[in-house]
């Protein structure tokens, strides 16, 4: 597996990664910390959590819980999951959306954009920032109490 860090807070609260599963095994653990996974490229992914068995479609998050052992299978072939990794008090939230030819989405200092197919902003923007253009864009927000 092939993980590729795309953004994270200095203070280490948080990170946002891209993860490549190309065949059956542990994603990296990440001891102590909560995750958000969401494929975004591919068609399913299972996993195994704490011996409970789900399937992830793309496009839908899912949580889970700190310290949890997550193994993945890739059943109908090789999937990129966005891993948003968090500590407590952070509540993390992935939502993707479509945007058209004359779109400007402004994001929030606590919100990292990956940009899913090519537009003329940059893959990542990192808040205070945009994204503009036709595409399709993971958003992710980390929200602070």
């Amino acid at each position: 597996m092939a993980v590729r860090e795309l953004a994270g807070a200095d203070d280490g609260s948080w990170v946002v990664c891209l993860v490549d599963v190309g065949a059956d095994g542990p994603l990296p653990s990440r001891p102590g910390v909560r995750r958000l996974l969401t494929v975004v490229d591919g068609p399913v992914l299972g996993i195994d959590v704490e011996g409970a068995t789900h399937v992830l479609e793309q496009h839908r998050p899912f949580a889970v819980p700190a310290d949890a052992v997550v193994v993945a299978s890739v059943p109908e072939g090789p999937a990129r999951v966005l891993d948003v990794v968090v500590d407590d008090p952070v509540e993390p939230f992935v939502t993707v959306l479509e945007l058209g030819r004359s779109s400007v989405l402004p994001l929030a200092g606590d919100q990292v954009a990956h940009v899913l197919t090519r537009t003329e902003s940059p893959d990542v923007v990192v808040g205070p920032g945009e994204v503009r253009g036709r595409c399709t864009v993971a958003v992710v927000t980390l929200q602070r109490p």
